[in-house]
């Protein structure tokens, strides 16, 4: 299975970064997530981190090395995660449970299924047109779907940051699940949070990522959408995929072939840290959320 595969985070205009991104992938199989850690929450870095680790560490443990059930793994990792931040939560005597976004690929076997809870999406792109993309789980989405707002208004309207779906919280998340979709080559698949796409139109991504090898092109995005959300812009970060050969210079890429056999990479911070000394955690917390992490691998990672 051929593909270039690249992530990026910046923390924008934000003191600090609560995003994460990660991928992580086996001789046959490639999981991508993203989380954005929800602001109006505390520790939404806590939960964003938990929610990527159970999920990259549920990957490893299932992905032997192909999955057996692209969609199960998807609902098994979200709710593993879920369960985690709120163990985490409780362990810590938290009034309110940290929340996250979250959007999560696996690709095998020219294969992609996504699913997603939240405003961060999943953009699905052939070589000349936007397939589709995930739709948020937000009010301003409800009022496009009803026809009281365009699309292109979605960024700037005052309700966008109010979501009705997360992970961890007291209600279970709603989670989105596409079918599995068959990639063609030259196919892009684009996960990205809240800080990047109210800045870019579809068609602006897709005209950038047509004239580009895969890491300039995400790279061109970031530094647009940076520039045009100025000094107060969300933290952004990006994973995606082009799926086959890239037919642009070769010494800029990295196949997916040449990775290895498996592997793990990721953008973590240390759980806690927000550039401030104070707010750092100490490693009783991280042992902590450790043990929650690998408890609830235990719970689900053995399930076929």
């Amino acid at each position: 299975m051929k593909y270039v595969v690249y992530q990026a985070s910046r923390k924008g205009g934000r003191p600090y970064n609560e995003d994460r991104v990660a991928y992580a992938y086996t001789s046959e199989a490639l999981l991508m997530v993203l989380c954005d850690g929800m602001g109006g929450h505390n520790q939404g870095d806590v939960a964003s981190q938990l929610t990527v680790q159970v999920i990259t560490g549920l990957f490893q443990s299932r992905a032997k090395p192909t999955l057996n059930d692209l969609g199960a793994f998807l609902l098994d990792g979200i709710y593993a995660a879920h369960d985690a931040i709120n163990e985490y939560a409780m362990r810590k005597r938290m009034p309110d449970p940290p929340r996250t976004t979250c959007v999560a690929c696996v690709v095998q076997r020219g294969m992609a299924c996504w699913a997603h809870v939240g405003d961060s999406r999943l953009y699905h792109f052939s070589r000349r047109v936007l397939l589709s993309r995930t739709r948020d789980h937000s009010a301003v989405q409800q009022l496009v779907d009803e026809g009281m707002l365009a699309e292109e208004h979605m960024g700037v309207h005052p309700d966008r940051n109010k979501l009705y779906n997360s992970v961890g919280g007291y209600m279970l998340p709603d989670i989105d699940l596409e079918q599995p979709v068959k990639l063609q080559e030259g196919d892009v698949l684009l996960l990205c949070t809240d800080g990047l796409w109210p800045e870019l139109t579809p068609a602006e991504m897709l005209s950038t990522l047509r004239a580009y090898p895969l890491e300039r092109a995400v790279k061109h995005m970031m530094d647009h959408a940076e520039f045009r959300a100025g000094q107060y812009g969300d933290n952004l970060s990006v994973v995606a995929l082009r799926f086959g050969e890239e037919r642009f210079d070769q010494d800029e890429l990295v196949l997916g072939d040449d990775l290895g056999l498996d592997g793990f990479t990721t953008q973590l911070r240390r759980l806690g840290a927000k550039g401030r000394q104070d707010d750092v955690a100490t490693d009783s917390d991280i042992d902590r959320a450790v043990a929650e992490i690998r408890a609830a691998l235990d719970k689900y990672g053995n399930k076929p």
